[in-house]
């Protein structure tokens, strides 16, 4: 099977959404977030209600982007939710808002894990992945598959985590499917795709059309 090739935030911005026409691209991922009950894509946290949020360069006004715009681009290609929580449970949101759409062409990823369980729980046809971002997510990944505590999940992880084939062997034994982020160097990448993994998510498109 080829690696799909994932385009980082692209859909976090109307501007960059018509990149999932371009032919390097096979599905775009978006930062998910409810608010009051309207799911919205954006990167920042939101400050409570307020029509602002965080993110590294400090506090800016958000430019929300509906979910229904952005189930609009799985005419082109996959979409990728990385679902974010704040406040309060958006798993209930999300399975209404996917109630009658094509779970074959859509991904779930989650940094809160629990958030994950509950993701599949409301929406079992929904294929939904763990996000491991550090070590000691990853050996918290490894030590719950061998005792039976986690049940087989696919996991996306930090690329930096990964260092040889055999690593990626051995998370495959235990997840069965691997994503890798934020790629952003072509021979990286290659690496990456010879050693196994399943999917690769750039921010660029040179690094996407190399794989």
């Amino acid at each position: 099977m080829p690696v799909q090739r994932i385009l980082h935030r692209a859909g976090n911005d109307l501007t960059t959404l018509p990149l999932s026409h371009h032919p390097a691209v096979d599905a775009v991922e978006a930062d998910l977030w409810s608010v009051g009950g309207r799911l919205v894509a954006h990167h920042e946290r939101p400050i409570g209600k307020s029509p602002f949020g965080v993110s590294r360069r400090g506090v800016t006004r958000l430019l929300p982007i509906p979910l229904e715009a952005l189930l609009d681009v799985m005419e082109q290609a996959a979409l990728v939710l990385d679902l974010r929580a704040w406040a309060g449970d958006p798993a209930p949101d999300l399975a209404r808002a996917l109630e009658h759409v094509d779970h074959s062409r859509l991904r779930v990823t989650c940094e809160d894990w629990h958030l994950a369980d509950r993701v599949r729980a409301w929406l079992p046809g929904i294929e939904v992945a763990y996000s491991i971002g550090d070590e000691q997510h990853l050996r918290r990944y490894l030590a719950g598959r061998d005792a039976g505590a986690l049940g087989p999940t696919p996991v996306v992880i930090r690329h930096s985590l990964l260092h040889t084939p055999d690593e990626v062997t051995a998370l495959r034994m235990r997840a069965g499917d691997i994503g890798v982020w934020t790629v952003d160097d072509a021979a990286r990448a290659l690496d990456l795709k010879a050693w196994g993994v399943d999917r690769i998510t750039s921010n660029r498109i040179t690094v996407l059309n190399a794989i």
